[in-house]
């Protein structure tokens, strides 16, 4: 009970904290957090200038309680120019120029000076500007200021100047108490008004992090989700649609050979499977991907009477490629390995992948001894497609052929 109502009157503070501070939203967080910290110092000051001038009035320091009513009027001035204009910097400065020359000097030298209860109050003045400005050229200026003013208080005294005493002295031990109490009271609130912003400023970073967080996991789901749906469509998609386009070719007139059909249904399968193999793939694991591709291709070059020659070693992780890049690459190779089955007409496929040492590159290598094609043509055989992976996962492909010998090489940073 004591808990919810501590948290409902905090509440309520904060909304008329938030009321006074203009345009939240445009405010960065340390300016947002200095505003809330000069609104709360300026209201708990209030409270405690009230006490002060109900407290002068009883001890008849009349000059005390008319100089603290015009500090709370100069209080609520700087409050609403700050509402008004949302200048924190010069209606901080002049919060400060009130305290220290209305409120605390002004008091302090109609009650005794160097002796007065009053005095001690200055000690508010540095911590404020530090609280509201942080440290800079204007909390060294009050804190120069309040320093000069209580050595000249002492320097007036050594010189033999009595200062005023307008209040009864008989209660100068309830004056003192009020004092002392109210100082100890007032830091005390400015440091849990500390604590209370930050917390809240700590808080908002948290929900931040978290939203941003939440934000990348979805724009993660979204883009693997688009890369699956692009593969699909460019892999199995792809074939499906060529056997498709054979068959109604069929359908015309045109003779096409039931192998073609099955080979174009069997790429496209090929490739379901290696997609969902890929999932599973550690980033930047080349040698597994390789080995999963001869696991699932393999078959197919010795069903089509293909040498599979394999000299890869133990390659080191790429750091670079990711889970999308590793798809990026798996396509690359299947579309090359495709080329293979499809029109090299080969016999022999040799599959290499070394890291040679200081180079700080892993290269894969397909060579097959087919009857070769013009690599510089830009629509056969979808090179097109794969330079454009390769360029997407910052892959350099270099691509050879001539009758016997046609090598198509991927260069990968580590």
């Amino acid at each position: 009970m004591h808990t919810a109502l501590s948290k409902a009157s905090v509440e309520h503070m904060d909304r008329l904290v938030a009321w006074f501070i203009p345009h939240q939203a445009a405010l960065d967080e340390r300016t947002l957090s200095a505003s809330r910290m000069f609104v709360y110092i300026c209201l708990i000051n209030a409270v405690f200038s009230l006490v002060y001038v109900f407290t002068s009035l009883a001890i008849g320091f009349a000059v005390g309680a008319l100089l603290m009513s015009a500090g709370i009027v100069f209080l609520f001035i700087a409050l609403f120019y700050f509402r008004a204009s949302g200048k924190l910097r010069p209606s901080v400065n002049w919060y400060m120029a009130n305290v220290v020359f209305v409120a605390v000097m002004g008091c302090s030298f109609f009650s005794g000076g160097l002796h007065s209860p009053v005095l001690p109050w200055f000690t508010l003045i540095p911590v404020a500007a530090v609280l509201l400005l942080g440290y800079g050229v204007d909390a060294l200026v009050w804190f120069l200021v309040c320093v000069a003013i209580s050595v000249g208080y002492g320097v007036a005294s050594l010189l033999g100047y009595q200062f005023p005493l307008l209040y009864q002295q008989e209660y100068t031990t309830a004056f003192n108490m009020v004092c002392t109490g109210g100082l100890v009271s007032v830091l005390f609130l400015f440091a849990l008004t500390f604590d209370h912003i930050s917390s809240a400023a700590v808080q908002e970073v948290l929900d931040s992090r978290k939203t941003l967080e939440h934000l990348a996991r979805a724009q993660e789901r979204t883009a693997e989700r688009g890369r699956i749906l692009r593969n699909m469509h460019d892999g199995v998609g792809a074939h499906i649609s060529s056997a498709m386009r054979q068959l109604q070719m069929e359908g015309t007139g045109h003779v096409i050979a039931r192998n073609e059909v099955l080979q174009t249904l069997r790429d496209g399968l090929d490739h379901l499977k290696l997609s969902i193999d890929a999932i599973h793939l550690a980033p930047g694991d080349v040698t597994a991907l390789l080995a999963n591709m001869r696991y699932r291709m393999g078959p197919r070059f010795a069903g089509m009477g293909i040498e599979l020659q394999w000299d890869v070693d133990l390659l080191p992780v790429c750091e670079n490629l990711d889970a999308s890049a590793m798809s990026e690459l798996q396509f690359m190779l299947f579309e090359a390995l495709s080329n293979v089955l499809q029109h090299a007409k080969a016999h022999v496929l040799r599959v290499e992948g070394h890291a040679p040492e200081g180079t700080g590159q892993v290269f894969v290598r397909l060579i097959d001894d087919g009857c070769g094609f013009d690599p510089t043509s830009s629509t056969r055989n979808g090179l097109a497609t794969m330079r454009e992976r390769a360029l997407a996962i910052k892959a350099q492909l270099r691509i050879t052929s001539v009758p016997g010998n046609t090598v198509v090489e991927i260069q990968l940073a580590v």
